[in-house]
This record gives C-alpha cells, sequence and structure tokens, in this order.
C-alpha cells in the first residue's frame, strides 16, 4: 500500500508538471525559439539525455520543473532568443503551460461525468404528500424550468438554488403538459436518516442512459463548473484568500494517497491539474500570470522593463513562494499529522 501511494504521488506531481512544462516547451519550438532544457523536477539529475539543442533532465525533488530557453533570464540578441520574440508570441509561450493544464482537467472532467451517468431530469416523479411542494399544488410530471425567477437547466442548477434558499419561501416555476404555472412554497425542514435536511418533498425522474443524454449532461455540468470556477477565481480579488486554507504538496499528497480507486485517483488528477493551471495564472512574480503581467506592462509602455528591475521583481517574487510554500506545508503537517 505505501509502494502504491508513493507511485500515485509521483506520477501526480511528475505528470502535471510534464504536461505544464511541454506547454511551453511545445509552443516555444513551434516558433523556433531555442530551449536549453527540459527538466522535471530541481535539484540534483537523476537521468539526462542530449537530444538536437535540448537537455532533457529529470531531477531528485519532484516538486515542479522547468523550461529554459535562450534569453529567458538573461536577454540576447540571437534571433531565436525569447526574448527577440514579439510580445504576443511570448504571450502565447507563457501562457501555453497554464492552459494545457486547464484543458487537460476540463476534458478529463467532462470524460468522467460522461463515464459515470446517472444523472436526474428536472421533471418531477413523485410528490411526497404532506411536504410543502404537495400542498402547494406542484404535482408528478411537472418539469421545474425556474427556481425564484432564473432558469434552471439541470438537476444540480434546481438543488443548489433550493439549498441557497434554506427555509424562505421560493418561488418555483413549472411546465406542465406545456402550461407555465407558478407555486410558491417555504421548505421544510425535517428529521431524515438522523440528519436534519431542508425539503420541499419532489422525487426526481432519472435521466436515460444513451450517449447523447450522457454528453448533454456532461457539457451542461462542466459548463456550471467552469462557472463555479471563474466565480472563485474572481473571488480570491475581491474577497482575498485565506492561506490556512490552501493547500501545498503536502497536502496534496496525502489526499492522493486516500483515492481509493482509479475514478477517484483520475477525478482528483483533473482536479488539481486545474487548480495548477490557475494559479499559475495569478499575477504574481514567478508565475506565469507574473510574466504575463511583465509584458502586459511593456506591451502599454511600449518598450521593455529595465533587465536589472525585471530580474528584481522576479526574486522577490520567488522568494515570497518559497516562504509561502514552507508556511503551507507546515500548516499541512499541523492538518494531516
Amino acid at each position: 500500500m505505501i509502494v502504491l501511494n508513493i507511485v500515485k504521488i509521483l506520477f501526480t506531481l511528475g505528470f502535471l508538471v510534464l504536461i505544464h512544462e511541454g506547454g511551453h516547451f511545445l509552443v516555444a519550438k513551434a516558433f523556433n525559439v531555442k530551449v536549453n532544457e527540459f527538466s522535471i523536477g530541481f535539484g540534483k539529475k537523476i537521468l539526462s539525455k542530449k537530444k538536437g539543442e535540448t537537455e532533457y533532465n529529470l531531477r531528485i525533488v519532484p516538486l515542479g520543473g522547468f523550461v529554459s530557453m535562450l534569453g529567458e533570464d538573461e536577454r540576447s540578441d540571437d534571433e531565436r532568443s525569447f526574448s527577440k520574440q514579439s510580445i504576443p508570441k511570448r504571450l502565447a509561450i507563457v501562457v501555453a503551460g497554464a492552459t494545457v493544464n486547464i484543458i487537460f482537467g476540463l476534458i478529463v472532467y467532462f470524460l468522467l461525468l460522461a463515464i459515470s451517468g446517472n444523472y436526474a431530469t428536472k421533471t418531477i416523479e413523485s410528490v411526497a404528500e404532506g411536504l410543502p411542494a404537495a400542498l402547494a399544488g406542484i404535482e408528478a410530471n411537472d418539469e421545474i424550468v425556474k427556481v425564484n425567477g432564473e432558469k434552471v437547466k439541470l438537476y444540480s442548477d434546481v438543488s443548489n438554488k433550493l439549498s441557497q434558499a434554506g427555509t424562505n419561501e421560493v418561488e418555483i416555476t413549472v411546465n406542465r403538459n406545456g402550461e407555465i404555472k407558478n407555486f410558491h412554497l417555504i421548505p421544510k425542514k425535517v428529521e431524515q436518516d438522523g440528519q436534519e435536511k431542508i425539503l420541499i418533498g419532489v422525487y426526481f425522474k432519472s435521466a436515460g442512459s444513451s450517449f447523447k443524454e450522457r454528453m448533454y449532461y456532461s457539457f451542461f455540468e462542466t459548463g456550471r463548473f467552469i462557472k463555479f470556477l471563474g466565480g472563485s477565481v474572481i473571488s480570491i480579488f475581491t474577497k482575498g484568500i485565506n492561506v490556512q486554507d490552501m493547500t501545498g504538496p503536502i497536502g496534496i499528497s496525502k489526499t492522493v494517497a486516500k483515492t481509493s480507486s482509479v475514478y477517484e485517483f483520475v477525478y482528483l488528477l483533473a482536479i488539481i491539474s486545474l487548480s495548477l493551471g490557475i494559479t499559475n495564472l495569478l499575477p504574481i512574480p514567478a508565475l506565469d500570470g507574473g510574466k504575463i503581467l511583465i509584458l502586459i506592462i511593456e506591451a502599454i509602455r511600449r518598450k521593455p522593463m529595465q533587465e536589472k528591475t525585471e530580474i528584481a521583481i522576479q526574486l522577490v517574487g520567488f522568494s515570497f513562494l518559497i516562504l509561502l510554500s514552507l508556511y503551507i506545508s507546515y500548516i499541512d503537517i499541523l492538518r494531516f499529522f
């Protein structure tokens, strides 16, 4: 079991870094930028192979990786250097890593939804007597189309909006044989299976399991998930982020080790890939987002930032990330051990 957990952890960290750095590498190669080194991990080299002009390395500490391009750290006048490329090309190279992580995560998330199936529709199969829905006049075969005036496309939309309402009055709009009807009801708090739940008293029909239906529900569920991710990113800038809620390599490793099935492991791989991609786009120096911000500033000023200033900014950002990583690792140790 310990060996399996180590393999899962190393595969997760290695694979996600590989596709991230691979994104940078492939776009750089597409623009004919000279790549000196492609490394997975940091520290001492374990395996090394030079092919063409690029040295490919596997290093001992599997907590990241890098693609070293000519003219990236120190500017070069060579026409194939990173620093001599146009701003759009440099932006494409920098953003490629996070983009690959995000696209991979969303594709895997979509496929897992399509495979798992077991969706519920918005159409009511039965109504429990004596509970709010029945008392309000809602009937079996009614299709819920709106909750509190907002359109719903999936059962999960209905469930989320009812959860948000709590025990406050809600307006439910249904389609009954082509006729639109509105009902007002107050969800009821009940004791069920030893737990306190808020119910309106309806049971929904299960969706079919055809390829078309699986694709339909997976598409909209993935869209809802993307919307959730977008809201989470916006909240980082509007509400800030609590460091206590962040998880580092130790916490990720512990969570990966706990996965008990292939489905659960692949699902977690997709979520971590999405998190890695989004985090890397944050405008923090030393992250891809910080480099993107510097390139945007260069485009606005129509001239590059002084090299010494840019290097100093990157060093400050890198130092900050190291300290933050150490602190998060300390929190992870207290949390999990």
